[in-house]
């Protein structure tokens, strides 16, 4: 063995800055991408940002009708933690004990729960465990009931105790039985309580009607609306698709910038200049290149779905990331960035893209295979218009799938997208 220097040419991709950043404006969505845009107009002095007009904001004539401009004055919502203190104003309390409950209402999470460690807070607060129960116990009597429960159970039970006319066969199920009741272990259940079975599907239909989360009912976070990065229109039978561009802003090269500083006739500010546009012009390619593949994707999405555009989801045929990307000679990753956290904007409403990409289960009648959504369609479908009294079971479900709607399916399976739907078991769908 000996050692040479020796030279070889080699063809490979590199991954360059650019490259990338392409790469992350596919992935964009419409939101995302706007961000990103500004960011780019901090670091490149001669981009600038032309901002669209907001949706909706063109001007009307005026049709001499006087406008009440106070109803247009946006409305402070109530949160759960101001409506409580409202309520420690009317009970006379010493400064520590206020103190504890100020605490206590921080401490609440959205949905109303004190979700917090008694003996730590306990030490926390200087208190004693009965004295901190005290203070708990206090907010437990503010409205709304259930507020401050540390348990779906105790917040049941809360509600409970404050009805006008005491239901005692619930509180003492809720209190004493819930995981049985809960379970629907209700023969055994009954036969314990001396009651009848009807007795607890009695109590199980009152106790849905309190209310498991008394704080959802009062202001949190503000809503987040979904802007659809593209719209998907069907007329005469054609598909016509577009994108979002009115809630993206324009990007222009600055040139009244450029022409200011290329006056100071410097090369170090020419070879600035000439970096800067070079960024540009690949910023704006790869817009251009995102906008089409976008396009392209959800172009041959819809055409592939046409029936969904008339019907819903329910008539989504089975379709991968692969089938459009060999349909269209692209990379399958890139179809996964180019739908990733991108909605759409149907005649049947706004959907996200990945929704129409479904697996199959084999079709025993028919020509085409059934897509998972579909199946799940007809599985909610199936127990929507069942005897409760009777419930189907999973088994029972995938026979009439099969006899049906020739659609061969496991038990298992079954099981798995009823899960899936948030659908209960049999035996808890069943009425006494």
């Amino acid at each position: 063995m000996r050692a040479e220097l020796f030279q070889e040419q080699r063809l490979h991709l590199s991954l360059t800055k650019e490259l990338t950043q392409a790469i992350e404006l596919l992935q964009y969505s419409t939101l995302e991408l706007r961000s990103f845009l500004y960011e780019q107009s901090l670091e490149n002095p001669f981009i600038e940002i032309r901002d669209h007009k907001p949706i909706g904001t063109h001007k009307q004539p005026w049709n001499g009708e006087k406008k009440n401009w106070i109803e247009n004055i946006g409305k402070s919502s109530e949160t759960l933690a101001t409506h409580l203190k409202a309520q420690l104003h009317t009970i006379s309390l010493s400064p520590k004990k206020r103190h504890v409950l100020h605490y206590l209402i921080a401490s609440l999470d959205d949905d109303g729960y004190l979700r917090i460690d008694m003996k730590e807070t306990a030490i926390l607060l200087a208190l004693s465990e009965e004295e901190l129960e005290e203070c708990v116990q206090l907010l437990q009597s503010l409205e709304p009931a259930g507020v401050g429960a540390r348990s779906l159970q105790e917040c049941l039970l809360l509600q409970l105790e404050r009805l006008p006319v005491r239901y005692e066969l619930a509180e003492q199920i809720v209190a004493h039985h819930f995981a049985a009741f809960a379970e629907k272990a209700w023969k055994a259940l009954a036969k314990q309580l001396r009651v009848k079975v009807s007795d607890l599907q009695n109590v199980w239909d009152f106790i849905r009607t309190l209310e498991p989360r008394p704080g959802s009912h009062y202001a949190g976070e503000e809503p987040h609306f979904i802007v659809p990065d593209v719209v998907v229109t069907q007329r005469e039978g054609k598909i016509y698709v577009l994108l979002n561009d009115d809630v993206l802003p324009e990007v222009v090269w600055n040139h009244a910038y450029e022409k200011k500083v290329t006056n100071e006739h410097d090369d170090q500010t020419e070879s600035f200049i000439k970096e800067k546009y070079r960024q540009f012009i690949w910023l704006a390619k790869s817009l251009e290149q995102r906008k089409q593949t976008l396009v392209h994707v959800v172009k041959e999405m819809m055409e592939r779905q046409k029936q969904c555009l008339q019907e819903g989801l329910a008539a989504l045929k089975p379709l991968t990331m692969r089938d459009i990307a060999e349909a269209l000679n692209i990379h399958e990753s890139t179809v996964s960035r180019a739908v990733k956290n991108k909605y759409v904007q149907t005649p049947f409403g706004t959907v996200e893209l990945r929704h129409f990409f479904t697996n199959s289960l084999s079709s025993s009648n028919n020509e085409e295979e059934a897509s998972a959504a579909k199946t799940k369609a007809l599985i909610k479908q199936l127990i929507d218009g069942e005897d409760k009294r009777a419930p189907l079971s999973d088994q029972a479900i995938a026979d009439l799938l099969g006899k049906e709607h020739g659609i061969a399916i496991s038990r298992r399976t079954v099981t798995k997208y009823r899960e899936q739907l948030h659908i209960p078991s049999s035996a808890k769908r069943k009425r006494y």
